[in-house]
């Protein structure tokens, strides 16, 4: 059962956390195609906010959450948002020297080397996602994480018929 509680952690993480990163650590895209630029990313944000407040609404609705679980759980996601953002800005940055190392005459063993900062930049960003995954789940009931499981299980069963998804996260 650990793998569907960890669907759950991951969802109730991304309730917080932009599109740009789902695309950020997709395996389809290179480091180089996925960094965004400043004002696409802002566009994308401007988008997901009314999307990520429905699914948040609905995710209460759904697993009955208490107000006060609620606000733990953004106490939680606000408590990660600057390590993550920063993780991100990084990530933005060292995806563009690459993208430009590309395009050059750099030599292998160089982008072999920036391409495993930004490796490990990724792996750090999904340490802190795990962490905050830990302290989420201790806000949720083993019910509430159950019907979560089986929410997500729903709502992969239909992303599965519109197409591949690049992130099972609401």
């Amino acid at each position: 059962m650990i793998s569907k509680e960890f669907a759950l952690i991951v969802t109730v993480l991304s309730l917080g956390i932009g599109g740009t990163m789902a695309l950020a650590n997709s395996p389809q895209n290179s480091p180089s195609s996925v960094l965004l630029s400043e004002t696409q990313i802002v566009a994308q944000q401007q988008d997901i906010k009314p999307r990520r407040r429905e699914r948040a609404e609905q995710f209460q609705q759904r697993l009955n959450l208490s107000d006060e679980q609620m606000q733990q759980l953004s106490a939680i996601r606000q408590k990660y948002r600057p390590q993550m953002q920063q993780l991100k800005q990084q990530m933005g940055t060292k995806g563009q020297e690459f993208s430009q190392m590309m395009q050059g005459n750099t030599s292998e063993s160089d982008l072999r080397g920036k391409h495993q900062e930004i490796v490990s930049l990724r792996e750090q960003m999904g340490n802190l996602r795990f962490e905050s995954m830990l302290e989420m789940r201790q806000v949720l009931t083993t019910e509430q994480r159950q019907q979560f499981a089986q929410f997500l299980q729903q709502r992969r069963q239909t992303r599965g018929r519109r197409g591949p998804n690049l992130d099972e996260m609401p």
